[in-house]
């Protein structure tokens, strides 16, 4: 399926940790014929550690500004599908700055898949409490749930939103992506 000719921006996949963005976006840009990128591994290239390192240096606070950093250099310098980080659209001014630089699309899976995707994933630091040991299951959903609803409001602000289903493939997903994508570009 060729859509290129038809899209010539950027296309930016955002969505909370966990909801498939770089399956979904490596998919999406082999169909494409285009390049990929996840963006925390221009973060770890930008930072020379990997994210779970950077978190414990410097914070979060760090954290996010070397990811708002790699973000805009990515916007002016890539043409192709880009994964963000779950935390990327971090205020309105960049979720605006994303939106006229490209198509924003919103991964949006259910807390429950979510949490069954990262709960065993030790590189997501979000997972883990203060002494570094994973937090139960209770507590990362209640913790999670709260974080999704905060970020929610800037991720309902894509153009497109692709819900993900219990069962269905990235292959399926994908092709409902393709099609909203040209429905988007030919409305």
């Amino acid at each position: 399926m060729d859509i290129d000719g038809e899209i010539s921006e950027v296309i930016f996949l955002c969505g909370f940790m966990g909801a498939g963005k770089t399956t979904i976006g490596q998919k999406l840009a082999a169909e494409l014929g285009r390049p990929f990128l996840d963006l925390d591994d221009r973060i770890v290239e930008k930072a020379g550690k990997p994210i779970p390192e950077i978190f414990e240096a410097s914070g979060e606070g760090r954290f996010r500004a070397i990811e708002r950093s790699a973000l805009l250099e990515v916007a002016r310098q890539f043409n192709g599908v880009v994964a963000l980080g779950g935390g990327s659209l971090q205020n309105q001014h960049l979720l605006d700055h994303l939106k006229c630089n490209g198509l924003l699309i919103f991964i949006e899976a259910p807390i429950p898949v979510i949490i069954d995707r990262i709960s065993q994933d030790a590189n997501r630091p979000l997972l883990l409490d203060e002494q570094g040991e994973p937090k139960d299951r209770d507590t990362l959903k209640k913790e999670l749930k709260m974080l999704y609803e905060d970020r929610l409001p800037l991720y309902e602000q894509a153009m497109i939103t692709l819900n993900i289903k219990a069962g269905e493939s990235a292959d399926q997903q994908v092709k409902t992506l393709i099609n909203k994508i040209r429905n988007y570009v030919a409305s």
